[in-house]
């Protein structure tokens, strides 16, 4: 099946020694745009041929791109595409973009081509020690994540968040600002009822829409009717179709086919287990009374099922048996981390909630192995309105000897775009998308 060609609205790359821009949307590039909810700034690879016809010099001659400017690395690019149906990816501002690495560069008599790899200017920003975070951050971690973000790592963009039932207090230690946030994630509890103890963990990633430091759990709700928009998006779900057949033809209520998809069972119950996804204990030191106390055989009769049907079930000789054991320090009031004695913090601690190790940790490793137990590769016609952290419904065949097809009750329902990759050219334009979910089975509610 035929697919649309790529608009190229902008693709300019300025030079950091004169005053100038290239414009090489001549030079027939080739372009392959990737969003990850495990990555906190976007990557572009952009293949570029170059005839020569790139760049005039001073007496109307022309020249390459790469004979007018170095290109060697950090200058400034404005790039903007469209789809077919009209959705754009537009990253024009200064701060949006800059050019990570120039590779494979090949000249021959009358053309040269290379690659080139381009970061958000974060990826950068995020690597000069004079950002590095060595402050202390104290209140709701939604909000330390926001203040490093605007303050530490000096980023203007939309940062979206969910709110965290918990606070937090802390000094930096000198962290860059990602890694801080990474790891603020994994003890970040959402705004939700019942969720201390159940759903901590968060994601933080970039998209042409801003940062994103979202709960898991909350990525996974939905609401309307048959839970057809997006919760922390507000955006509807779309819905696409595998019916294996090689025309434009679409049944009704649904956005797209399929080109083609790969589903991927790589589900290893025994590393799942020995990462104390399913059962895990903890010994919790506390340094105020110095004592340890184990919190043994924490189980959950039924993990929570955002994406599939389920429920999930094991085997009963391991099923509400621990399989591994964390050691943490309890911290009482504002104590974690701080440079003033236990019994100072303690005497001055208001209304700032205790950190909960045992209520946090156990159930975030829970949490993050069980979200990306099922994935699926799916290739579409180019739609730049997804992002990674998006939902999708999907449905495709059930594998069967029946007469009449039907779809998956399995493989087929809501998955969360976990990595996407818009591949474009002038003549084609393809979007990748790398699906993930908790278990089988399509919900019904």
């Amino acid at each position: 099946m035929a697919t649309e060609a790529l608009q190229f609205n902008k693709f300019e790359i300025y030079s950091n020694e004169i005053d100038e821009s290239i414009d090489v949307r001549g030079g027939t590039p080739r372009i392959e745009y990737r969003e990850s909810v495990f990555v906190p700034y976007i990557t572009l690879k952009a293949a570029i041929v170059d005839t020569g016809n790139t760049a005039q010099t001073d007496n109307k001659d022309t020249i390459s791109l790469l004979e007018s400017i170095t290109c060697q690395g950090s200058e400034k690019v404005l790039f903007a595409i469209e789809d077919a149906k009209g959705n754009k990816i537009k990253l024009t501002n200064d701060d949006d973009l800059m050019i990570s690495e120039v590779s494979t560069v090949k000249q021959a008599t009358k053309a040269t081509s290379f690659v080139a790899t381009i970061v958000s200017k974060e990826a950068f920003t995020n690597a000069l020690d004079e950002n590095n975070c060595v402050s202390r951050y104290e209140g709701p971690i939604n909000q330390i994540v926001e203040d490093i973000i605007k303050d530490d790592l000096k980023s203007e963009k939309k940062v979206n968040v969910d709110y965290t039932n918990n606070s937090y207090a802390q000094w930096g230690d000198g962290r860059d600002p990602f890694k801080l946030i990474l790891d603020l994630q994994k003890i970040s509890v959402p705004y939700m009822e019942d969720a201390e103890g159940n759903m901590a963990g968060y994601l933080f990633w970039q998209t042409s829409e801003g940062f994103h430091f979202r709960s898991l759990d909350k990525m996974f709700a939905t609401t309307g009717d048959q839970g057809r928009i997006q919760r922390t998006t507000g955006r509807r779900i779309k819905k696409f179709i595998s019916t294996q057949k090689v025309d434009k033809v679409m049944p009704p209520g649904y956005d797209d086919k399929i080109l083609d998809y790969r589903i991927v069972r790589n589900t290893s119950a025994l590393e799942q287990v020995k990462a104390g996804a399913w059962d895990s204990e903890m010994t919790v030191f506390n340094r105020l009374e110095s004592k340890a106390k184990t919190i043994a055989n924490r189980t959950q009769d039924t993990p929570t099922i955002r994406g599939g049907k389920g429920p999930l079930t094991l085997n009963s000789d391991i099923a509400d048996k621990p399989s591994m054991n964390f050691n943490s320090t309890n911290p009482l009031g504002n104590t974690f981390w701080s440079l003033n004695s236990i019994e100072t913090q303690v005497n001055e601690y208001t209304d700032q909630p205790a950190y909960s190790p045992e209520a946090i940790v156990q159930a975030s490793v829970q949490n993050y192995r069980q979200k990306f137990n099922i994935s699926m590769e799916v290739k579409i016609d180019g739609d730049f309105s997804l992002h990674a952290g998006d939902l999708v419904h999907i449905d495709v065949p059930e594998l069967s000897s029946k007469k009449t097809i039907v779809r998956s009750p399995k493989d087929s329902g809501i998955y969360m775009i976990a990595d996407l990759c818009h591949f474009a050219d002038k003549t084609q334009t393809y979007t990748g998308l790398h699906l993930v979910r908790d278990t089988y089975g399509v919900k019904t509610t």
